[in-house]
């Protein structure tokens, strides 16, 4: 197996290959980093389960049960963005606006954060490809300008190898990037939009709350 990926390594151009492995080393960083935190780390399954909870620990003016029932769920991002806005429960509508959007803008970025740089990778990737296949191509001109019989085949074959695997690799390379760019990007939006959904939800409970209230009095 090590054989044979140096003997690729060597047919694609060392210089090019090298730097399309290592534009695929840095992607898998980013996609298995990725991964783990937006699936596992900040991602709340149970988001509507957990709401419901919050909703009626708040409709019994549990407020403190409630925030000591977010904190149990951190890291989950839903659950800090939730916690911030019933510390200020008691206060204006406003308030607890501005609180609720504050720890949104905070959240917001831990979710977005390395994503758009697989595009990037992408882009590298397929250039860096390109480069390989030009390489290659010159190496195949050269031959057949320069060189007659036996020799002239064998660099022209050399080139046109080097070509397409260098080609290949990297177009491979930037499919990968671009899938998990993709299916990260979409996990990323629904994240985003549940934390949305639910702190909008949050804020509607705390003024029926608070009219409840007023009117108990």
């Amino acid at each position: 197996m090590f054989e044979f990926i140096k003997l690729k390594f060597h047919q694609g151009g060392e210089f090019e290959m090298s730097a399309i492995a290592l534009t695929l080393i840095i992607s898998i960083v980013i996609i298995v980093e990725r991964t783990y935190r937006l699936w596992l780390q900040y991602d709340l399954a149970n988001s509507g389960g957990f709401m419901a909870a919050v909703q009626k620990m708040v409709m019994n003016n549990s407020i403190e049960n409630a925030i000591r029932l977010c904190k149990k769920a951190r890291p989950k991002l839903l659950p800090y963005v939730l916690a911030e806005g019933l510390k200020r429960a008691n206060d204006s509508a406003e308030e607890v606006d501005n609180a609720i959007e504050h720890a949104t803008l905070s959240a917001v970025p831990k979710v977005a954060y390395g994503v758009p740089f697989l595009a990037t990778t992408a882009n590298v990737a397929t250039l860096l490809g390109l480069l390989g296949t030009i390489h290659g191509l010159i190496k195949s001109f050269g031959a057949v300008s320069e060189l007659t019989g036996s020799q002239k085949q064998e660099v022209l074959g050399q080139g046109i190898s080097q070509a397409l695997t260098a080609t290949f690799f990297g177009l491979g390379t930037a499919l990968i990037c671009l899938m998990a760019y993709g299916i990260l990007s979409m996990k990323q939006k629904a994240i985003i939009d549940d934390i949305g959904k639910n702190a909008s939800r949050l804020t509607d409970l705390l003024y029926t709350r608070k009219m409840k209230l007023k009117g108990s009095k």
